[in-house]
């Protein structure tokens, strides 16, 4: 069974809280949930939408809906090109009669209710469980999970339109097929799931395995991370003036030993490169999150694109090596966020945690987590009174000590300086102290063991590629992010295509080179217009010299994510 809803209209109207509600139910039965919202940056105002997609196998973005539930008639009209014919909306009665001479409304099933109070989204919700003949009792429940900060009087009173309209209105015969499914009756699939945004999965579990310092400016779609924080009591925070007072706070906060991170957009983001510079001289762990949007400079802040990969590969002036790390499912936001603290402190150095808008804001069920282990690597408890905080070792990853460590005592500097930490303008030491930084990362894949890392606590494996299903494809598409969920479902569909999802940036697993140079066709799928993502493996892997090796792509840079239409372009050749 497979069902996608659309709740549309100005947030007023608590149009997010319906769509949790709907989520929380389908979960509740044991569906695959996933979202995708849309809203622009007047929110209250203009056009905003909430797909829930509820499946009982995999879950992928597609332009087509099942249900519009709309809670105004501006919203109503652009999106009921959207929805299927045959299929249903659920609106409050004025929002069709005023649309009635503009929009043909024959080719679909209208339910509608004479709504005067201002509890439009309650009404038309359980409109929504009638037609589905969900179970009223699962449904009241979800009432208190979701109104829970509400006056007991309120959440009264939405229990009580729901009895009413479960208890009064009848749903007419559908005059249309509905896609040949006559009658709807959705029951448990299994246990009960729960429904997590992608932000608060990616903090809560930073939080519980270790992390000590977070500092923020809000941004969107980074924003609600700082809100995580705050509500967590667990964690030390500064909400700062700005992005520079952001970054270098948590720079100092690390070198007292916290675990410290940031999250910011691409122009907060640009804000931090002189202290990154400094993190990564000083050898200074720090984990930052750069959450992209869509650009031009700061408009259109509230919609998807991927502007900043090359941004994310190279942050800041001069020579320097770091890592780039990019989730490509909701599991690994949880992951990622404890894998990026270990990293920071293992390597000493900066890591990038790209995600973007859509993956910020995704909601979904989850699968089995495990418990992952805490990481910070080399520590010296009592070091001797010839202590190098610099020292130039085999691993070229020098001992660290926590501050106030008797012995331990050392200045971070952003000049260069000997395995002390005295600056110094000679020649040897400056060539030693650059390979050192460079060094550290070298073969990171190797040292991680990522390609196949039993190890690592996902509840699948975990590759930086992760592959399709076919043996020996013709044609390979390679992408990032949240675009998985949709590729996935496009290549197990279509086995002329194989896919690899690129989840370490950099350094680059020099093995991706055998898994591209025999194929016939690489498409790289990104959202952004100069192909960013293409340019840096193409450039990497010397791809472009490879005679036989036909390279195309497929962009989008129209504000919104990849739907499975748009692979179906793949197909044609197009």
């Amino acid at each position: 069974m497979n069902l996608n809803i659309r709740v549309c209209g100005p947030a007023w109207l608590w149009m997010n809280s319906t769509a949790d509600i709907i989520s929380a139910i389908f979960a509740d039965l044991w569906f695959n949930v996933l979202t995708d919202i849309e809203y622009q940056s007047l929110i209250k105002w203009w056009v905003n939408y909430f797909d829930i997609f509820a499946w009982d196998k995999s879950v992928y973005l597609t332009k087509k809906v099942d249900i519009i539930l709309t809670l105004n008639d501006k919203n109503l009209e652009t999106s009921i090109n959207n929805l299927k014919d045959g299929w249903f909306i659920i609106s409050n009665k004025k929002w069709i009669s005023n649309l009635k001479e503009k929009l043909d409304f024959s080719k679909f099933n209208v339910l509608e209710l004479d709504i005067s109070d201002k509890y439009d989204n309650t009404y038309l919700l359980w409109i929504l469980v009638k037609l589905l003949d969900l179970d009223l009792e699962i449904i009241l429940s979800k009432i208190d999970e979701v109104f829970w900060r509400k006056w007991e009087i309120v959440v009264n009173l939405n229990k009580q339109i729901i009895r009413n309209i479960y208890e009064t209105f009848l749903i007419p015969l559908p005059p249309f097929n509905k896609g040949g499914i006559e009658n709807f009756s959705i029951s448990k699939i299994w246990e009960s799931r729960k429904v997590l945004y992608w932000n608060k999965a990616f903090t809560l579990w930073a939080i519980d395995w270790w992390l000590e310092y977070y500092s923020a400016y809000p941004m969107t779609p980074a924003s609600t991370i700082l809100s995580e924080v705050i509500k967590s009591k667990k964690v030390k925070y500064l909400q700062a003036e700005d992005e520079i007072a952001v970054i270098n706070s948590a720079i100092w906060a690390s070198y007292t030993w916290a675990r410290s991170m940031v999250w910011t957009s691409g122009g907060g983001f640009a804000l931090m490169t002189e202290a990154l510079s400094f993190a990564i001289q000083a050898e200074i762990p720090i984990t930052a999150v750069l959450a992209q949007r869509a650009w031009p400079s700061t408009w259109t802040p509230t919609f998807h694109e991927a502007w900043d990969l090359n941004f994310a590969l190279n942050p800041t002036f001069w020579d320097f090596e770091h890592i780039v790390i990019y989730p490509s499912t909701l599991e690994e936001a949880y992951y990622f966020g404890w894998w990026s603290l270990n990293l920071a402190d293992k390597y000493q150095s900066v890591v990038l945690v790209l995600v973007d808008k859509q993956s910020s804001e995704l909601h979904g069920t989850f699968w089995e987590l495990k418990v992952p282990e805490i990481d910070r690597w080399k520590m010296i408890e009592n070091p001797s009174a010839d202590y190098k905080r610099y020292e130039l070792v085999e691993d070229w990853i020098s001992p660290r000590v926590k501050i106030w460590t008797p012995n331990g005592d050392f200045i971070a500097t952003s000049y260069e300086h000997d395995e002390y930490w005295a600056t110094t303008e000679e020649s040897e030491m400056k060539v030693l102290m650059t390979e050192k930084r460079f060094k550290k990362l070298k073969d990171f894949y190797k040292k991680e063991n990522i390609f196949g890392y039993e190890k690592f606590p996902l509840s699948q494996p975990f590759p930086p590629m992760e592959k399709g299903v076919v043996e020996e494809p013709k044609k390979m598409i390679i992408t990032t992010s949240f675009t998985s969920y949709t590729a996935k479902e496009f290549v197990k569909n279509n086995p002329d295509f194989w896919l690899i999802i690129i989840k370490v940036l950099k350094p680059l697993d020099e093995r991706l080179l055998d898994e591209l140079k025999n194929k016939q066709e690489i498409i790289f799928v990104e959202n952004n217009y100069s192909w960013q993502l293409e340019n840096y493996i193409s450039k990497e892997f010397g791809l472009k010299y490879i005679k036989w090796l036909k390279i195309s792509n497929i962009r989008k840079y129209d504000l919104y994510p990849f739907y499975y239409e748009d692979f179906e372009e793949l197909k044609n050749g197009d």
